[in-house]
């Protein structure tokens, strides 16, 4: 109990520093030398709604960090981005921050922390999600815009390198907006 009650105070106060955008990243840190890829549609309310193909992979560098590529098809301008994460806590719950960058439309920063829940085969994860991205307003000055989420994500292990994920992201700003989605990841 001890455990889990420092690994919320830790949680929330990474989240309170650092948050970022998740868009179905694996459940917990990949071990070093081990990689992963994956598939996911997703559908945002943005513009009326629209869907979007992203394919993911992993890479990790020790037992407590790795790398992350996302490319993503659909919503007008290609997707491409760049993170890495680290575990701060490990265990049951862990608890991982992740920084990056990507591209879509505007280029922008990712800042992120997340923490996971382990029940059986099932990895419950959650955290808050902020990007900062800079644009240019109708005058063609920098804008800085920072949307925020609530991802909320749940990852089903069928096998110990194949998972079933399952991702909503809730807006909590006006320059967000909400996804849903579902797809695979193959662990190496």
């Amino acid at each position: 109990m001890k455990r889990i009650v420092l690994s919320l105070v830790l949680f929330f106060g990474v989240v309170i520093s650092n948050q970022a955008q998740v868009l179905f990243s694996t459940a917990q840190t990949l071990k070093g030398g081990a990689w992963n890829i994956g598939i996911n549609p997703v559908f945002a309310d943005n513009s009326g709604g629209d869907f979007a193909m992203f394919f993911h992979g992993g890479y990790g560098l020790s037992n407590s960090s790795d790398l992350g590529l996302k490319l993503g098809f659909g919503w007008r301008d290609p997707y491409v981005g760049l993170d890495y994460e680290r575990t701060v806590l490990a265990g049951k719950p862990s608890v991982s921050v992740f920084g990056g960058m990507h591209y879509w439309n505007d280029f922008g920063l990712d800042l992120g922390s997340k923490v996971t829940f382990p029940i059986g085969n099932v990895r419950i994860t959650s955290g808050l999600d902020l990007d900062i991205d800079f644009g240019q307003d109708t005058n063609n000055d920098l804008k800085i815009y920072a949307p925020l989420w609530l991802p909320i994500s749940i990852e089903v292990y069928l096998k110990k390198q194949l998972s079933l994920v399952f991702e909503g992201n809730i807006k909590l700003t006006s320059t967000a907006f909400t996804t849903v989605g579902g797809g695979i990841n193959i662990y190496f």
